[in-house]
């Protein structure tokens, strides 16, 4: 009985640490070598029970990531501060984590409790005689396994191997996004909106600050832009992603789960990227354990998955069609 988890990333690695707890095996493929240049440093407050539930909330305490209350919004208005809520602890803190500093620390934790990691890439997909998935063909020969995670991202490893049709709803949307260091004297983290897109800037550690630019892709900003306030800091090359709204037809079935943005993607306004990509590996090795260990039947574990992750997806769609209807952006119109 073994899991097979394609992708090192947050979804990745919390999907290996619940099935470690269950005792199972897991190897991580991972393509590509940590520490990686991701944006997503920005943490809802709601990934902290989730970092405890997986044993590693104590690493962003030691880690001295900085806190912070809410969000500044310039949003088809004046700017202005909404912070994350309250309880009777007190008000909600995220964090700005440094990607490349979270992920390696994820994927470590999971390689002290006993993963494999198998530094290749997957170019296939094998089936038992029932035609269900049954391992991986990697770069370094066949890996079987009773259960195949995919987290590997936006390039959608399992569901192109499968044939699994990708829906897509919005137009295409590109992200620009880079890190410089200097002294900016507005407020962050801030989120502000213009005719062609929004620009988020939040600063990761002291005097260093993460930029995205969100646009359609026929107003994608130059390799060389940044925002107006940290033009001429000193910083490194900006790099690019593919953010379209996007999810596969089939988010899980005979012997597989896709996890994070392998399953659905939305641009970063959505403001929780990286909550959704933990919640969504959770919950796959949550109902991994549930069939491979207490019985649950297989096909009634799929069907709770896909009903969940596309029910979260649908409302943040929802949501983030309201958003871009107020400031008029990449078509939704008010």
């Amino acid at each position: 009985m073994q899991v097979v988890i394609i992708g090192g990333g947050p979804s990745g690695a919390a999907a290996a640490l619940m099935l470690l707890d269950a005792q199972i095996p897991v190897t991580i493929v991972e393509q590509k070598p940590f520490p990686r240049f991701r944006p997503g440093e920005t943490l809802h407050p709601g990934v902290e029970p989730l970092l405890t539930r997986l044993g590693v909330a104590h690493q962003l305490q030691s880690a001295g990531y900085v806190r912070h209350l809410g969000v500044w919004s310039g949003w088809g208005g004046a700017m202005q501060f909404v912070p994350y809520g309250t309880d009777t602890n007190g008000p909600w803190r995220g964090y700005q984590a440094i990607r490349a500093d979270f992920d390696q620390r994820l994927l470590g934790s999971a390689r002290s409790r006993g993963a494999q990691i198998l530094a290749g890439k997957v170019s296939g997909v094998l089936l038992n005689a029932s035609h269900e998935v049954a391992g991986v063909m990697t770069s370094d020969g066949p890996v079987r396994a009773t259960y195949v995670i995919d987290c590997s991202g936006g390039a959608h490893t399992l569901a192109r191997q499968l044939h699994i049709p990708i829906v897509w709803y919005s137009p295409q949307l590109v992200a620009r996004f880079g890190y410089v260091s200097g002294r900016f004297d507005g407020p962050t983290p801030s989120i502000c909106a213009d005719q062609y897109g929004w620009t988020w800037i939040a600063e990761v550690a002291p005097n260093c600050f993460q930029w995205t630019r969100v646009t359609e892709a026929q107003n994608r900003p130059d390799s060389a832009w940044r925002p107006q306030g940290l033009r001429g800091f000193e910083g490194e090359p900006s790099r690019g992603a593919d953010v379209t709204w996007r999810i596969a037809k089939s988010l899980a079935g005979p012997g597989y789960f896709l996890a994070g943005d392998s399953a659905a993607v939305l641009d970063p306004s959505s403001s929780h990227g990286v909550l959704r990509a933990i919640m969504s590996g959770m919950m796959a090795a949550h109902l991994a354990v549930r069939h491979l260990c207490d019985g649950a039947d297989a096909q009634d574990c799929a069907a709770a998955y896909q009903d969940w992750l596309t029910s979260w997806f649908q409302h943040d769609v929802e949501t983030m069609n309201s958003a871009y209807r107020k400031v008029n952006l990449f078509g939704f119109y008010g």
